[in-house]
């Protein structure tokens, strides 16, 4: 977590292109050797802080126990307001044409914990989860002027499952 917080910090700062690993490492006070154990670039460094992130919202939004639950109001009211923890993380990567991590990410996240457990087509989901990630980042450029419960109710309602 401190090598994505250093990134962001650089970002900040500068563009993406411009960072170098020496940067990242200074400001989260890891060695060099440190830093490419673990990856290989900073890339890679910010697709795992996305993968932290994505563990952490699987177990506290208890998909790990039930997949079930990602369509339901509820759970989308949770997802606004977990993924508004790291705000800074999401804004920061779409307003530097970084977008592709994020959405990369929650693609591959519905395919591999979502598509097995559910009777949906793989196409649903890529709408549900980009309607989502969409919705969200708009929801926060915007000063979340609505409440959670309130875009998560125009959400649920477009995508709702009938039984």
């Amino acid at each position: 977590m401190a090598i994505g917080d250093a990134i962001l910090d650089e970002l900040e700062e500068k563009e993406f292109s411009k960072i170098k690993v020496f940067d990242v490492i200074r400001r989260a006070k890891v060695s060099r050797m440190s830093f490419y154990r673990y990856y290989e670039n900073l890339y890679d460094a910010l697709c795992d802080y996305l993968n932290i992130i994505v563990n952490g919202y699987m177990i506290e939004g208890g998909e790990v126990d039930d997949p079930g639950v990602f369509m339901r109001l509820d759970h989308i009211e949770f997802s606004l307001n977990y993924f508004d923890r790291y705000a800074r993380y999401f804004l920061t990567l779409n307003s530097h044409g970084l977008y592709a991590i994020l959405i990369d990410a929650v693609n591959e996240y519905m395919m591999k914990n979502i598509l097995p457990q559910k009777k949906l087509h793989m196409y649903e989901l890529y709408a549900y989860a980009g309607g989502l990630l969409n919705s969200f980042l708009k929801w926060e450029e915007n000063g979340k002027k609505e409440s959670a419960r309130n875009v998560a109710e125009m959400i649920y309602r477009l995508y709702k499952q009938e039984a």
